[in-house]
């Protein structure tokens, strides 16, 4: 209630262990930002710093943070903030940055100096649209998330339909395809938060080793990961079909 202001923040999750990782062939891949640890809890950990030091400049001030954790439209403010435009695959583009970052919000009950958006610089580049295998960005800046290997491996509850199974390839958890292909990610800066590095315990793992896993390694290798959300049961689906593909 009362609120005024939407204050927007971007958090680079790239980092060099997961780009080799992401090299290496004929094994179960795992999305870039899921093999650190949990944004929702780095993030919302440093927002609440953010409104502490802002209650510091402002005083008496009331708000709320998010970062991915409710109905709040983070990508649209983002973009009324101008701190990127939306690419043709439907994720906020930085110059600097990429997309390679989780976005947060602060929103707060006072009135401050508001930005406003930036340009499209995507220009005719249509790499991430003829990348997509399962054609789920069907025209710019509109995503089919039904044919998404991020929705299918993560959100999706039942059986993936048989069509998309080949199409998947080595994905077992999210997809980072049309952001690799991605010009504006060539350059993007490496993270500085050590948490966001790639988690040792998954590394280096072959086929042989997601097959045998059980309920009590999923807790201990997924512990407070963002893996976690797709539960044992869906990331088993997600290697059997992988198991498939890369054999």
């Amino acid at each position: 209630p009362g609120s005024k202001t939407i204050i927007s923040v971007l958090c680079n999750y790239r980092n060099s262990i997961a780009d080799l990782e992401h090299q290496r062939i004929n094994v179960p891949k795992i999305s870039k930002y899921a093999l650190g640890d949990d944004y929702h809890d780095v993030l919302k950990h440093k927002l609440f710093q953010l409104i502490e030091f802002t209650k510091n400049l402002l005083g008496s001030i009331e708000g709320r943070v998010f970062t991915d954790s409710a109905p709040v439209l983070d990508k649209a403010w983002a973009v009324e903030s101008g701190l990127g435009w939306v690419g043709k695959n439907s994720n906020v583009l930085n110059k600097n940055l990429g997309s390679f970052f989780f976005i947060g919000e602060m929103i707060i009950d006072a009135e401050l100096i508001y930005d406003s958006p930036t340009t499209d610089h995507c220009g005719t580049c249509t790499k991430c649209i003829d990348a997509c295998p399962t054609q789920a960005i069907y025209e710019p800046m509109k995503v089919d998330a039904t044919k998404c290997i991020s929705y299918l491996t993560i959100e999706l509850r039942e059986q993936i339909p048989n069509e998309f199974h080949s199409k998947m390839g080595e994905w077992m958890y999210g997809c980072d395809i049309c952001q690799d292909v991605c010009p504006w990610n060539r350059k993007a800066p490496l993270a500085q938060n050590p948490a966001f590095t790639a988690r040792e315990s998954l590394l280096n793992k072959d086929l042989d080793f997601w097959n045998e896993l059980e309920v009590p390694l999923f807790q201990e290798l997924f512990r407070k990961s963002a893996v976690k959300r797709t539960k044992f049961d869906g990331l088993k689906r997600n290697i059997s079909i992988v198991n498939k593909n890369l054999k």
